[in-house]
C-alpha cells in the first residue's frame, strides 16, 4: 500500500513539473507574441493562470469576445491576484471597443478594492490616462454613465484646464444634476473652484493610453492574380502595410492594426464590409476603396458611422459634397483646373486665357474651374469653348481659327490675342482630341502655351510639335521626396514582398503615412477629421496631400511636358530655391 501512494505521488509530481513547464512555454511564446500557438498549450492546461493567459491572447489578437469569455471565468477565481488582473485586462477591451464609460466603471472598482495586489497602480494610471484622453461629448457619456459619484468628480476636475470655461460649465452643470443629495452640491462648486473667467486654459489634442491600438480597416477590390488590375489593389495594400510598420516601429506606446476587408466592385460588398469594420472591429478610420461608385455608398455609411474615410484614387467631384467625413486624397477635377489656373497665371505670368472643353465630360468641371479662378486672380478669359466635339468628329477647327497668329486677320475680325489654352481633354478621346488640337495649331503655325489635363502626358505629339510647343499638364502623382528616401524605400519594399513597387505602392504608402501623423496628432481618433482638414503639406513619395481646411486633397503636380516647358519650368524652380 505504501508502494502504491508512493506511486501516486510521484506521478502527481511529475504532472505537476510537467504542468508547470507547459505553462512557462506558453508565457514564453505569450511574451514572444505568438499568441495562436500560446493558446494551444494553455488551452491544455486546466488552471486558473491558463485561463487569464488565453484570455489575454485574444486579446493581442484582436478577438474581444472570445477574451472577455475566458477573463470572466478567471475573473471567478478566488486568489484576488488572477481575478483582479482578469478584471484590468477587462477595461483595457472595453477601452479599446470604445466602451469607455465601463472601462472606467472598472477600473474605478480596482482602485477602491480592499485587496491590495500591485494592480491598482496600473489601474489608477489607465483611469486618469483614458480620462484624459476624452473628448467633450465622450466626457459626457461617461459621467452619465458613472457608477460611482467619485467618477463624476473626477472628470469635472481633469477637465479644469482641458477645457474652454463655457464647455467646463456645462460638465459641472451636469455633475450638480446628477448629484442626488442637493447637500452636497455646495462642497461640489466649491472643490471644483468655478471662478475660471482667468483661466488659461487652451485646447491641446490629448495622448492616448499606454496601449491604445488604432483600428484602421482596409476596403480594397481583390482580384485574379491573371487580372490586368491584379496589382493596383495589392501593392496599395502592400504600401499600407510598410507605413504601418513604420508607425509601430516608431511608437512604443500605441499601434496601429489593419484590417482588411474586400469591396469587390460593387457598392453592396464596400457597405458590408464598411458595416463590419465598424460594428465588429470598431474601426477608427478607413482606407478605401478603389471606384468612385462603391466610393459614393462607403461615403454615407462613413457619415452615418462618423468615421474617417480616405478615398486614395477616387476622384468624383460629387464624392465628398454632402459627407464630413470622407477625404480625397486624389485631387478632383475642379481641383486640376484650379491648380493649373494659378500656375499660369501666378508661375507662368499669363493674363490672357482660353478654354476649350468637351460638353458633359469630366474635364468640363475643371475648365469651370480655371476660368473662375483665373479670372479671380486677374487674369482675362478670352474664349470659352464648349461643344459636344464627339458628334462633329472631334473637329476643332471651327474655333482654333480664333488663334490666328495673322495680326491682320486678327485686325479684321476683332479676334482677342490668347496666351494660353486650357484644354482638359478627358476619357478614351482624349487623345485623339490633344492630336487634332495641336495639329490645328501647328497647321496655323500658332504658338499658343498649352495647359493639359492629366490625359496630356499621354499625348501622341510629332517631333515638331514636341519641339516647338510650350506644354504643360496637371499630374495627381509625381515625387516629391528626395532621392534616398525613395531609394530607402523601394529597397524595403522589395526585400519585404518581393517584387519592385510601382505607383500605387507609393500610393497606399502615402496615404496611410498621412492618416497614421495624423493619428499621432490627434491622440483620440474623435478628432481625426480635425487634424486631417488642418495638417500642414504633406510631401511624399508619389503624393503632396493638404487639405486646407476642405476634405479634398488641394495639391497636385504641374508638369512640363516639352523641353520648352521644361526649360522655363526649371528657370521657375531654381527662382524659388
Amino acid at each position: 500500500m505504501k508502494k502504491f501512494l508512493l506511486f501516486l505521488a510521484i506521478l502527481f509530481l511529475q504532472f505537476e513539473l510537467t504542468s508547470a513547464q507547459s505553462f512557462r512555454d506558453g508565457v514564453q511564446l505569450y511574451e514572444s507574441e505568438q499568441y495562436e500557438e500560446a493558446i494551444e498549450i494553455f488551452s491544455e492546461l486546466d488552471t486558473e493562470e491558463a485561463l487569464l493567459f488565453i484570455g489575454k491572447s485574444y486579446l493581442a489578437l484582436g478577438n474581444y469576445p472570445l477574451s472577455v469569455d475566458y477573463l470572466n471565468r478567471a475573473q471567478e477565481s478566488n486568489r484576488a491576484s488572477i481575478s483582479q488582473e482578469a478584471q484590468y485586462t477587462k477595461a483595457v477591451i472595453h477601452f479599446r471597443t470604445k466602451n469607455f464609460s465601463e472601462s472606467l466603471n472598472t477600473l474605478g472598482q480596482l482602485i477602491e478594492s480592499d485587496n491590495r495586489t500591485g494592480i491598482q497602480v496600473d489601474a489608477r494610471r489607465f483611469y486618469n490616462q483614458i480620462i484624459r484622453y476624452l473628448d467633450i461629448r465622450e466626457r459626457f457619456v461617461a459621467m452619465q454613465n458613472a457608477e460611482r459619484p467619485s467618477l463624476r468628480l473626477d472628470i469635472a476636475q481633469n477637465s479644469k484646464r482641458q477645457l474652454d470655461p463655457p464647455l467646463f460649465r456645462s460638465l459641472v452643470n451636469e455633475l450638480i444634476r446628477l448629484e442626488p443629495n442637493s447637500t452636497l452640491h455646495g462642497e461640489l462648486l466649491e472643490t471644483l473652484e468655478m471662478d475660471q473667467e482667468n483661466s488659461d486654459s487652451t485646447f491641446q489634442y490629448p495622448s492616448p493610453p499606454e496601449g491604445t491600438v488604432y483600428h484602421i480597416g482596409v476596403v480594397l477590390p481583390t482580384f485574379d492574380e491573371d487580372d490586368p488590375d491584379f496589382t493596383i489593389p495589392r501593392n496599395l495594400y502592400y504600401g499600407i502595410m510598410l507605413a504601418a510598420d513604420e508607425f509601430n516601429s516608431r511608437n512604443n506606446d500605441k499601434k496601429v492594426e489593419l484590417i482588411f476587408k474586400n469591396s469587390a466592385e460593387n457598392a453592396d460588398t464596400t457597405a458590408m464590409a464598411v458595416t463590419e469594420l465598424t460594428w465588429a472591429h470598431h474601426a477608427d478610420a478607413v482606407i478605401g476603396p478603389l471606384f468612385s461608385e462603391p466610393a459614393k455608398q462607403m461615403a454615407r455609411l462613413s457619415e452615418e458611422y462618423q468615421i474617417p474615410m480616405l478615398a486614395p484614387l477616387a476622384n468624383s467631384d460629387e464624392l465628398s459634397l454632402d459627407y464630413n467625413y470622407t477625404f480625397q486624397i486624389n485631387p478632383t477635377f475642379e481641383v486640376h483646373g484650379i491648380n493649373m489656373a494659378r500656375y499660369a497665371v501666378q508661375e507662368l505670368g499669363l493674363d490672357t486665357l482660353a478654354v476649350i472643353t468637351e460638353a458633359e465630360s469630366l474635364g468640363r468641371q475643371s475648365a469651370l474651374a480655371f476660368r473662375k479662378e483665373a479670372e479671380r486672380l486677374g487674369a482675362y478669359i478670352s474664349y470659352f469653348f464648349e461643344d459636344d466635339f464627339a458628334s462633329i468628329g472631334y473637329d476643332m477647327s471651327e474655333y482654333t481659327e480664333v488663334f490666328t497668329p495673322d495680326e491682320a486677320l486678327i485686325d479684321s475680325l476683332g479676334l482677342v490675342p490668347t496666351e494660353a489654352i486650357f484644354a482638359p481633354f478627358t476619357g478614351q478621346a482624349s487623345s485623339t482630341m490633344a492630336s487634332l488640337l495641336m495639329n490645328d495649331l501647328e497647321a496655323m503655325g500658332s504658338r499658343q502655351i498649352i495647359l493639359g489635363s492629366e490625359e496630356w502626358q499621354d499625348a501622341d505629339l510629332s517631333a515638331y510639335q514636341e519641339r516647338t510647343f510650350e506644354i504643360y499638364h496637371t499630374r495627381a502623382s509625381g515625387s516629391a521626396a528626395d532621392s534616398s528616401t525613395v531609394a530607402y524605400f523601394e529597397e524595403d519594399f522589395e526585400t519585404r514582398f518581393g517584387t519592385a513597387p510601382d505607383r500605387f505602392a507609393s500610393i497606399g504608402y502615402d496615404t496611410a503615412t498621412f492618416l497614421f501623423q495624423s493619428l499621432e496628432t490627434a491622440g483620440n481618433p474623435s478628432y481625426l477629421g480635425r487634424v486631417l482638414r488642418s495638417k500642414q503639406p504633406y510631401n511624399g513619395l508619389a503624393l503632396k496631400i493638404h487639405f486646407d481646411g476642405n476634405r479634398i486633397n488641394q495639391m497636385l503636380y504641374i508638369r512640363p511636358l516639352t523641353p520648352r516647358a521644361e526649360e522655363r519650368f526649371n528657370g521657375n524652380e531654381n527662382a524659388d530655391n
